[in-house]
C-alpha cells in the first residue's frame, strides 16, 4: 500500500465517522420529540460513507482540494443543521432550493425574534454552535499531518461531540456518536502509530455503503439523510385501486357555479375582502374559548353568512391566495375576478406585505388584479416592513387614485402583523396579553388587525369610496403552536393551520350559518350575491346553496422544497392526514381531538388515496 492511499484511506475514514456523528447528532436533535427512528439508518450510513469518499478525494488535490472539501462538507452540514432547527422551530424542512431565501428571510430576521426559537437555541446551546464543529473536525482532517497534532487538533471537536451525545440525544443516537467518535480517535492513533496499517481501516465505511446497498428488512425510514437532497417519493402505486365509496373522489370534476335563490341580491355592491394573515378559527374569542377578542369581527358575526368550518385548502400565503382567486388547484387566471371586470367591477389589492417576496406578486397578475398596491408603492425600498396603519393613509391615498371614482370595485385588503415574528405597531393600545411571548403578540396583533379592518372600512366611506359595501372576513390560512407537534404553517394539516374563519356580512344578507366551506367558495359566492355568472368550471360553489358536501383535498405546502410530503382529505366530518416527513398517517376528526394513528394496509391504501388525489389535481 503506498503512502498516498494509506493516506487517503485513513483520511476517509476520519471524515466519514466525523460525518456520522455529526449527522446522528443533526438527525436526533430534528427528530428527538416526534419519532423513535433518531439515529442513523442503513441508507444514512452509506451516505456519509459516501460524503468521506467525495472529500478525501478533493483533499488528493493538493491544499486547494482539501480548501474545497473543508468547504463542501461544512456546507452540507451546516444546511442539515439549520434544517433541524427549522423543523424543531417551524416544523418545516428544509431543501437545497430553499437554503437562499430561507437564510436571508427567516434566519436572521424572524428566528432572532421568536421566544420559542430562544428558547430552542438556550436548550440546545452545544448544538447551536455545530457549523462551526463541523469547520474545525473537517479542518484538522484535511490540514494536519498524523500525528499528536492530528490528535490534539480532532480532540476539542470530538469532546463536544461527546458532550453534545451525552445532553441532546436519546439512547441509540448517543451510542452511536460514541461509536463514531471512537472510530474517529483510533483512526487518528493508529495512522500516527502505524502508518502502514491504517490503509485497512478502509473497511470500515467500505462496510458502511456495502451494508447500505444490500437489501433492508423493512421499508427505509422516510428520514433519512437522502431526503435532505433528493425529494420523497410519493406513495402512489400504479396499481392503485380506490374502494367504491372513494372512487367518486378521483372522478371529481369542476363545476361551472351555480345561481342561488339569492343571485343578485347584492347586485351592484362594492365588494370589500379583509384577510388577516395566519388567523385560525381557533384563535378568535368569538370562535373558540380563549382566543384573541376581535371587536369589528364580533360586531359583524351574529348578522352574517358565516361558516361553521371553513378550509384554507392550503396553509401557505400564496396557495391560500391561488385557491381565493382561482377556485382551484393552482395559480392562474382567476375566472371570478375576470367575470367581476366583465361585469363593470374595478380589483385591487391592498396591503403592506412586498408582494415580490416569496413569489406572491405573479399570483396577483395571474388573477387579474388591475391594481396592487403593495410596500414597493406605500414605503421607501430598503427599509423595515412599515406598519399595516399606513394603510389608512398612503395606502389610502394610492387606493382613491387607482380607483378615481370607480363604482363598483372589488378590494382585496391583506394584514401583515400576524405573520411569523408576530408584530404590534401600537403596544401601548394593543397588549391585553403578555408581548414577551409569541402566542400574546399574536394575539394582540390579533386584535390591532381586526380593529385596522374596521377603521379601514370607515374610511373608505369617509372618502366617499364606498357606501355600503358587501364585506367579506377570512383569513389566508391559520397557525400552529404545537398542536400534534406541529409550529407555525405550511407544516401541517391541523385544525389550527387549516380551519380559518369566514363570514359575510351586509344588511341585506340575511344571516345564516353554513356548516363546511372552503376558500374554493369564497369568490364563487362573492359573484352568487352581487349577480355575476362565470360558466367557468371550479371547484367552488356558492354559500347560498344547501347541498355542499364537505369533500375535500388539502396539502400543507412546500415553503422551502420542491413538493410537499403532507397532505389529507376532508371527508363528512372526518379528516385523514399524512406525513411523509414523519411517517405517520392519522384518522381525526376536523377539531383534531380524536386521533388514531393509521398502520399496515389501512395506512398505505389511505395515503396512496391522497397522493394520487395530489397527482390528478396537479398539486406538487
Amino acid at each position: 500500500m503506498t503512502p498516498l492511499l494509506a493516506t487517503f484511506a485513513g483520511r476517509w475514514v476520519e471524515l466519514a465517522s466525523a460525518a456520522a456523528a455529526l449527522a446522528v447528532l443533526v438527525k436526533a436533535v430534528k427528530y428527538r420529540d416526534f419519532t423513535g427512528s433518531a439515529a442513523l439508518g442503513r441508507d444514512d450510513l452509506g451516505w456519509v460513507a459516501l460524503l468521506g469518499l467525495g472529500l478525501s478525494g478533493l483533499a488528493l488535490l493538493g491544499p486547494v482540494g482539501c480548501v474545497l472539501g473543508v468547504l463542501a462538507g461544512t456546507l452540507l452540514l451546516s444546511a442539515l443543521w439549520l434544517d433541524a432547527v427549522l423543523f424543531r422551530i417551524f416544523t418545516i424542512e428544509l431543501g437545497p432550493g430553499g437554503v437562499g431565501s430561507v437564510i436571508l428571510s427567516v434566519l436572521y430576521r424572524e428566528l432572532a425574534e421568536l421566544a420559542f426559537a430562544r428558547r430552542f437555541f438556550s436548550a440546545h446551546r452545544l448544538f447551536a454552535v455545530l457549523p462551526l464543529a463541523a469547520l474545525v473536525l473537517q479542518g484538522a482532517v484535511l490540514f494536519t499531518s498524523p500525528g499528536a497534532l492530528r490528535l490534539a487538533a480532532v480532540a476539542l471537536p470530538t469532546a463536544w461531540l461527546l458532550l453534545c451525545a451525552t445532553f441532546s440525544v436519546p439512547p441509540r443516537a448517543r451510542r452511536q456518536i460514541f461509536a463514531a467518535c471512537a472510530v474517529l480517535g483510533a483512526s487518528a492513533g493508529v495512522e500516527w502509530l502505524l502508518p502502514h496499517a491504517a490503509w485497512a481501516l478502509a473497511a470500515v465505511p467500505l462496510g458502511m455503503m456495502g451494508w447500505a446497498w444490500l437489501p433492508p428488512s423493512r421499508r427505509a425510514a422516510p428520514d433519512a439523510l437522502r431526503h435532505f437532497v433528493i425529494e420523497r417519493a410519493w406513495p402512489d402505486p400504479p396499481d392503485f385501486q380506490p374502494r367504491p365509496e372513494h372512487a367518486p373522489l378521483l372522478a371529481q370534476p369542476p363545476r361551472a357555479p351555480r345561481a342561488s335563490e339569492g343571485h343578485g341580491l347584492l347586485r351592484g355592491c362594492d365588494v370589500v375582502l379583509f384577510t388577516f394573515e395566519s388567523v385560525g378559527r381557533a384563535h378568535l374569542s368569538a370562535l373558540t374559548p380563549g382566543g384573541a377578542p376581535a371587536a369589528f369581527f364580533e360586531r359583524l358575526l351574529p348578522g352574517a353568512l358565516r361558516s361553521r368550518h371553513h378550509a384554507c385548502v392550503s396553509p401557505t400565503t400564496n396557495n391560500a391566495h391561488a385557491a381565493l382567486y382561482t377556485s382551484g388547484y393552482g395559480a392562474g387566471a382567476s375566472a371570478c375576478l375576470d367575470a367581476l371586470r366583465k361585469a363593470g367591477y374595478r380589483t385591487a389589492y391592498l396591503s403592506t406585505a412586498h408582494t415580490g417576496d416569496y413569489g406572491l406578486r405573479p399570483i396577483l397578475d395571474a388573477a387579474g388584479f388591475e391594481h396592487v398596491i403593495d410596500r414597493d408603492a406605500l414605503a421607501p425600498p430598503g427599509g423595515p416592513p412599515p406598519p399595516d396603519q399606513l394603510l389608512l393613509s398612503a395606502g389610502m391615498d394610492r387606493l382613491q387614485e387607482a380607483l378615481r371614482g370607480h363604482r363598483p370595485f372589488f378590494l382585496h385588503v391583506h394584514a401583515t402583523h400576524t405573520h411569523v415574528p408576530y408584530r404590534v405597531a401600537e403596544p401601548e393600545r394593543f397588549h391585553r396579553f403578555d408581548m414577551s411571548e409569541d402566542r400574546g403578540r399574536f394575539f394582540n396583533g390579533i386584535e390591532e388587525s381586526d380593529w385596522l379592518f374596521g377603521a379601514l372600512l370607515e374610511e373608505l366611506r369617509r372618502r366617499g369610496l364606498t357606501e355600503d359595501p358587501l364585506v367579506v372576513i377570512s383569513s389566508d390560512h391559520g397557525q400552529a403552536f404545537g398542536g400534534l407537534g406541529y409550529q407555525s404553517h405550511g407544516s401541517a394539516v391541523t385544525r389550527e393551520e387549516l380551519d380559518v374563519p369566514l363570514l359575510f356580512h351586509h344588511g341585506r344578507l340575511p344571516a345564516r350559518e353554513a356548516a363546511f366551506s372552503s376558500h374554493f367558495d369564497v369568490l364563487p359566492t362573492v359573484l352568487d350575491l352581487v349577480g355575476v355568472q362565470t360558466e367557468t368550471p371550479l371547484f367552488g360553489g356558492s354559500l347560498m346553496l344547501e347541498d355542499k358536501r364537505p369533500e375535500l383535498l388539502v396539502w400543507a405546502g412546500h415553503p422551502s422544497r420542491r413538493t410537499t410530503s403532507h397532505a389529507g382529505l376532508l371527508l363528512a366530518e372526518e379528516k385523514w392526514m399524512v406525513d411523509l416527513a414523519l411517517d405517520r398517517c392519522l384518522r381525526m376528526d376536523w377539531r383534531d381531538e380524536h386521533v388514531e394513528e393509521l398502520s399496515g394496509a389501512e395506512k398505505d391504501y389511505v395515503q396512496a388515496l391522497v397522493f394520487r388525489l395530489m397527482r390528478l389535481r396537479g398539486v406538487t
